[in-house]
């Protein structure tokens, strides 16, 4: 699942790198950047040599190749883009100014899964045992957990907080208003009251999650209103209209929105693999 995750979304997003929208995506973040500004000039080339490092990222972890370290390579290749990609956050302005800045996380809200995404890698890089890494293999399993744990807390702790704010309540509204499972609810209650409904229940899912550190099955419940939470947000890249690119043709070609729903596709993983280090055959289990 992992592997599967990991590939559609780097073939998928090095796809779109040449494509105009994947241009315009790459340059915004590198015009901002303390370090890359310089080729702001160049978005066009930078995105497609982008492209093409995520579709061989993609390739050799979703191929069936009979070797792994072709598949570790690969793992390796996503998780220093996923590292990389942190930076942004450090670096542009992803902070929403008109609610006063930090902690009030914006575009950054995207760059924040990579912290899950980097913990996938790691996690199913493990499994790929050849000689040269044979010593670190368990060792990397074990401490990709809790990067994947802490992915799956900030992204669902910070942004389920934001619910309770009027710029997320609105940020929101497109996207409830077009699916099934919460325009209904929009004749219920009002807007933000929906928002503040939905930021609690991800709030719940953070106090299950911490359950990681001393109770397995107070976790496993966080676990699974993760995994339900995720399944619905995935679910707008069909509900909603604006998830792709009207000027490319719309689908398959992935707009901003398509962009950031699409990475809880490996965060979606990213659950089923702690779920199964919960198992019987699981390190967390033997902790």
């Amino acid at each position: 699942m992992a592997r599967l995750c990991l590939a559609v979304m780097f073939l998928w997003f090095g796809a779109m790198n040449f494509t105009a929208v994947g241009t315009q995506i790459t340059g915004s973040w590198i015009e901002g950047h303390a370090v890359l500004s310089s080729l702001a000039g160049q978005a066009g080339s930078a995105a497609k040599t982008l492209g093409v490092y995520q579709i061989i990222a993609g390739i050799l972890i979703g191929a069936p190749i009979p070797s792994g370290s072709f598949r570790r390579i690969g793992f390796a290749m996503s998780g220093l883009y996923a590292a990389l990609a942190l930076t942004v956050l450090f670096t542009n302005p992803v902070w929403i100014e008109a609610a006063g800045g930090f902690p009030a996380i914006g575009s950054g809200q995207g760059i924040l899964k990579y912290i899950a995404i980097l913990g996938l890698s790691l996690w199913g890089g493990s499994f790929e045992n050849t000689r040269m890494f044979a010593q670190r293999h368990t060792d990397m399993r074990l401490w990709s957990q809790p990067v994947m744990w802490l992915g799956l807390v900030l992204v669902l702790g910070w942004i389920g907080g934001m619910k309770f704010t009027a710029v997320e309540a609105a940020g929101i509204e497109p996207l409830v208003q077009t699916s099934p499972a919460f325009s209904w609810l929009l004749g219920l209650m009002s807007l933000q009251t929906l928002s503040n409904l939905i930021g609690m229940i991800e709030l719940i899912t953070v106090v299950g999650l911490i359950g990681y550190w001393f109770n397995t099955t107070l976790f496993r419940m966080g676990l699974y209103l993760a995994i339900f939470t995720f399944i619905l947000t995935l679910s707008f890249l069909i509900t909603f209209p604006g998830s792709w690119a009207g000027e490319l043709g719309g689908f398959p070609a992935l707009g901003r929105a398509g962009h950031f729903l699409l990475k809880d596709l490996p965060l979606l993983a990213v659950c089923l693999a702690m779920l199964s280090e919960t198992g019987r055959q699981g390190t967390l289990s033997r902790r």
